[in-house]
């Protein structure tokens, strides 16, 4: 990922819809499965935006310890500034530095799409690795190829995923599948529109658009939401 979007993501995290969103969103998914204290782990973490609230989440308690793992510095860097964590780590996902079995809870988003993990099934089996039997892992990555735009560029995103083949890798590497699920169906047309203007452009999506439409876009990710099988 550039730079530069680090810092976008830090700057914005707390006022643009979409990081709000899916936080209320993975709290929705993630949160019921969540085992009660223990030792989480944000895979990828970047600056905090969509995994910092696992330490707060219900049912933390004091006993409950969130830790990160990012490969870039400046991320790190940018997340103990705003959030708190145990232990922020700079590692790579297929080699992560943690003995097998570390957490009770992995939460890894949008991270096993970028250019710099070059087997992600590799990477899924480090995540696999690191949980301990009966653990959660959550996964939470950009679909539909055909959507690839500018904003893909500045994060260097080279791959999009469906849902069959994130749960191929979940369960190759001897995972349970407890649920499958897309989200921000509503942003599929406006998304084919812009990756057929911007291509071969670079540049990101958090510098327009924080309320959503005035909010519009955060009432459609609830009602989204509210559609969610349990």
């Amino acid at each position: 990922m550039e730079l530069d979007e680090y810092r976008r993501m830090a700057e914005v995290e707390t006022s643009h819809w979409w990081y709000r969103a899916t936080r209320e969103l993975l709290q929705t998914v993630l949160g019921p499965n969540l085992p009660a204290g223990g030792r989480r782990l944000d895979a990828g973490c970047g600056t905090g935006a969509t995994g910092a609230w696992l330490a707060n989440a219900e049912g933390a308690g004091p006993a409950a310890a969130l830790f990160g793992a990012d490969m870039e510095h400046l991320a790190l860097s940018l997340y103990r500034e705003a959030h708190e964590s145990t232990g922020l780590t700079v590692a790579d996902l297929t080699a992560l530095p943690y003995r097998d079995g570390a957490f009770d809870a992995l939460l890894c988003v949008t991270v096993l799409c970028h250019r710099s993990i070059t087997d992600p099934a590799a990477a899924v089996g480090e995540l696999a690795r690191v949980v301990r039997p009966g653990g959660v892992v959550c996964l939470m990555e950009p679909g539909v190829r055909r959507l690839r735009r500018a904003h893909d560029r500045v994060t260097h995103s080279a791959r999009r995923f469906s849902r069959a083949e994130l749960a191929a890798l979940l369960v190759a590497n001897d995972l349970e599948m407890l649920r499958s699920t897309g989200a921000y169906s509503f942003l599929v047309p406006p998304a084919a529109i812009k990756a057929v203007i911007e291509r071969g452009r670079t540049g990101s999506d958090l510098d327009s658009a924080q309320d959503g439409l005035g909010g519009l876009l955060s009432r459609a990710a609830s009602l989204e939401r509210r559609w969610f099988p349990t």
